[in-house]
C-alpha cells in the first residue's frame, strides 16, 4: 500500500535551516542559543544564519549582555501605503502636458 504525499510530508523532519529561521522569526536569539538548541557548534550556527540570510531573509543584530542577538526583520508594506496616498500608479487619465489639453 503506497503512502500518500500528505503522510510523507508530515513525517519528514525539519531541516536545521528551517529551525533557525523559526528561531529568528520568534525574536532575538544568540548564536550560543541556536547552537545549544540544535546541538551544533557555534561556527555551524553562524553558517546557518548566513544560509538563511542568503535565502533572502533580512537579518538584524543587536548587542545584548555582551553577545550578539539576531532576529529576522519583518518586511515593510510600503507599497500598499503609497498607493493609498496616490504616490504609486497614475490616478488620472488626463495628459500631463498642459499644452496638449488645450
Amino acid at each position: 500500500m503506497p503512502k500518500s504525499k500528505d503522510v510523507a510530508a508530515a513525517v519528514k523532519p525539519q531541516t536545521k535551516k528551517s529551525q533557525v529561521l523559526e528561531m529568528l522569526n520568534g525574536g532575538a536569539v544568540s548564536v550560543a542559543e541556536i547552537a545549544d538548541a540544535l546541538s551544533i557548534s557555534k561556527q555551524a550556527a553562524y553558517s546557518l544564519i548566513g544560509d538563511v540570510k542568503r535565502g533572502g531573509v533580512e537579518i538584524a543584530g543587536v548587542m545584548k549582555d555582551g553577545a550578539m542577538h539576531y532576529s529576522a526583520v519583518k518586511p515593510k508594506r510600503s507599497k500598499e501605503k503609497t498607493l493609498a496616498f496616490g504616490k504609486g500608479a497614475s490616478v488620472s487619465a488626463a495628459p500631463s502636458d498642459p499644452t496638449a489639453a488645450d
